[in-house]
């Protein structure tokens, strides 16, 4: 019995040991990844005046640089194509832990399916996460939400690690998602591959389909901004069909008093043409400088800019 305790502790010892060399690859990991905004993040390196959250339509509909050379407010944008509600919360949270906070946040919503179920579309964003895992703050986070063991995380590097940890390659930006130095993502072409016209139909906005996780997200969002004093805009920018009056009710409803609201001007001729659009949820590169100009407008209108 006592020979085999020491084998055990031996290979306990061994284990632990050969475990450390994955802290190698949890750094290498990181360092290869092109996206660095959430551990720029995480190393206090995001101390701006005005920040943009959202997805892809954040990402690529309003530039960050235009703000900051039109107003004087440094800016930067936050947005991760593809990312849920809930990943939003993460980042503002993520934001005011390890930064100075911002005067303003423009918080961009997608109508109508902030709320509702997104499928492989719209996700908590944990592919931008893993690579960052040698940060205690990254894959404590992960644990309370689940994707990992918090005990055996606490010991284990290897626990803390995915498959997208095991790809040591330097990525590259694919065309779409080149981000500029202020963050933004804008593209300056268009997707050929579909046939899409615009939808001049009302959409109806089902309340009871929403997700409470998600609705609680944005609450959150809201409560955060109140309580640190920092000026929330929430934008809704031109997808290619009529806004749904309904979302954006939905919306003010949730938001409470103490909040700005801007929608993009209906009447410019421009979102109704589709040779202005990526595609239907996404402006190119032109049209995203005139609606952010249009943002900037509306900034200067309550801030002594």
């Amino acid at each position: 019995m006592k020979r085999l305790a020491l084998k055990l502790l031996l290979f306990l010892l061994v284990f632990l040991a050969y475990d450390k060399l994955f802290i190698l690859v949890a750094n290498r990991s990181a360092e290869t990844e092109v996206d660095r905004r959430l551990e720029y993040l995480i190393e206090g390196q995001i101390n701006k005046d005005l920040v943009i959250l959202g997805s892809s339509r954040g990402s690529r509909d309003i530039v960050a640089r235009q703000i900051e050379d039109e107003t004087g407010l440094s800016a930067y944008n936050l947005c991760y194509p593809g990312s849920s509600v809930e990943f939003h919360d993460f980042v503002l949270q993520t934001l005011l832990e390890f930064n100075e906070h911002p005067k303003i946040l423009v918080l961009v919503v997608d109508d109508n399916g902030a709320f509702m179920e997104g499928g492989d579309r719209i996700l908590f964003r944990r592919d931008r996460l893993y690579p960052l895992v040698r940060y205690p703050y990254i894959w404590k986070e992960m644990a309370q939400r689940g994707y990992l063991d918090n005990e055996l995380a606490s010991i284990i590097v290897l626990q803390r690690l995915n498959k997208y940890n095991f790809d040591l390659r330097q990525k590259t930006a694919t065309p779409i998602d080149t981000i500029l130095a202020c963050g933004s993502m804008p593209v300056s072409w268009q997707d050929r591959g579909i046939d899409w016209e615009y939808n001049s139909s009302e959409m109806a906005y089902p309340i009871e389909e929403e997700l409470p996780e998600k609705v609680a997200a944005f609450l959150n969002m809201i409560q955060t901004c109140k309580a640190k004093g920092i000026e929330l805009v929430i934008a809704f920018p031109p997808n290619y069909k009529k806004p749904s009056s309904a979302f954006e009710d939905r919306i003010r409803q949730l938001s409470g008093a103490n909040v700005h609201f801007h929608h993009y001007n209906t009447e410019n001729p421009i979102y109704m043409d589709k040779d202005y659009f990526f595609d239907t949820e996404h402006l190119m590169r032109e049209a995203a400088a005139i609606y952010t100009d249009e943002l900037i407008d509306f900034l200067k209108s309550f801030m002594p800019l």
